[in-house]
């Protein structure tokens, strides 16, 4: 780094941000050629030990003379409580100030991002009086996003075609933070635990669960209930699906599960409640839940639903949601969905006339009565 460029060492006595130094190169490199590195930033690919060079003794120094860009490498204790290079941070200037990051394979899973990202912050409002710092990511990317929530980023949404990479724009999501935020997590983020029953097994959702998730989603019975699922309904839109639900989990709004059976972990259904951050009802959530084709009959959704009810009641302090009330809706002819409700221990609370529609083609579509059921979690201690 040249002398003329004064790069401030930023610490809270763990992480260390510090200027770039030539001796980084091969670090850099091997970071930046990381699987991950690239798919989810615009870094060149493929990436050489050049790219490295220039970017550390040209592109940041230039960053810092100009005041446009602001950039650390993030040093941090490793295993052996080596000090070693672990990432590097940017807070950019401009008309629309953000910042970016990328972590060393080995430093991940430690919160040694969110340090980093809590020190440049706080200089960038500090030191030269940044109104905002705005985070933004491609869908998907949750390991971001979890950085941003912990350092206590507002999550805006979700924009199709915003952030160009490599010749294509992709579907982003955004956040920012501002002086007087306090740095907290603003949600509630749901971890979503692995339950296990006698037969099936509650956990998140894997990529050998895409297949299974299509024929579900395609089955006649499952599109004339929930109608509103895409149609064809494809291995992106199960993708979609369960990315969403992740994110959701993140905002504290739902927890969903893949059932799975518990010998083979093949996928037999799904199952998730949600509307946890009702602020009409605190301590309230909704059930909702569907069998692939060849898991009717058998009893899984019903143990899939005492499952999750046990999570859902649970008291936060013992892992769970700590939920007093779950209720759940069901069109009035379906009777396999109510059959399973009533067996759980809800009890039917109205008839709403005229409450959803149904149907598998637009042909059938008609607007059908909705079965309402509710369980407390004093109901549930009764039994």
């Amino acid at each position: 780094m040249p002398p003329a460029v004064d790069v401030p060492v930023l610490t809270d006595d763990l992480v260390t941000l510090r200027a770039r130094r030539i001796d980084d190169v091969d670090e850099v490199t091997r970071m930046t050629r990381d699987a991950e590195s690239r798919r989810w930033t615009t870094v060149p690919d493929p990436y050489t030990t050049l790219d490295a060079e220039q970017f550390i003794t040209e592109m940041t120094p230039a960053g810092w003379r100009d005041q446009t860009a602001y950039g650390w490498a993030i040093e941090a204790p490793d295993d052996d409580g080596v000090v070693r290079f672990a990432g590097h941070i940017d807070i950019r200037a401009g008309t629309r100030p953000d910042v970016g990051f990328m972590l060393h394979p080995w430093a991940r899973g430690r919160g040694v991002m969110a340090r980093a990202l809590r020190l440049a912050t706080r200089w960038s409002f500090d030191v030269i009086a940044m109104p905002v710092v705005h985070w933004e990511t491609y869908v998907g990317n949750l390991g971001s996003w979890r950085v941003a929530w912990a350092c206590g980023f507002t999550f805006h949404g979700e924009v199709p075609a915003y952030a160009p990479q490599r010749g294509e724009l992709r579907d982003a999501w955004l956040g920012s933070l501002r002086p007087g935020d306090d740095g907290r997590p603003r949600t509630t983020w749901w971890d979503t635990p692995i339950l296990d029953g006698t037969t099936v097994r509650l956990r998140p959702h894997i990529d050998a669960d895409l297949p299974r998730m299509v024929q579900a989603c395609s089955d006649p019975v499952t599109r004339h209930w929930l109608p509103s699922m895409p149609h064809p309904y494809t291995a992106e839109d199960a993708r979609a699906f369960v990315t969403k639900c992740r994110l959701q989990a993140s905002l504290g709004q739902r927890i969903g599960w893949a059932v799975a059976d518990r010998a083979t972990d093949r996928l037999l259904g799904d199952i998730g409640l949600f509307r946890l951050d009702d602020a009409q009802c605190p301590g309230s959530a909704e059930m909702g839940y569907l069998a692939h084709p060849d898991a009717r009959g058998r009893g899984v959704v019903g143990e899939a639903v005492d499952l999750a009810l046990a999570h859902a009641f649970r008291p936060t302090a013992d892992g769970g949601l700590g939920r007093h009330r779950v209720q759940l809706g069901a069109s009035w002819r379906n009777a396999a969905s109510r059959r399973v409700a009533e067996r759980a221990g809800f009890s039917q609370v109205g008839r709403f006339r005229l409450d959803r529609v149904v149907g598998a083609s637009e042909e059938e579509r008609a607007l059908e009565d909705c079965a309402w059921y509710d369980l407390l979690a004093t109901d549930r201690s009764r039994h």
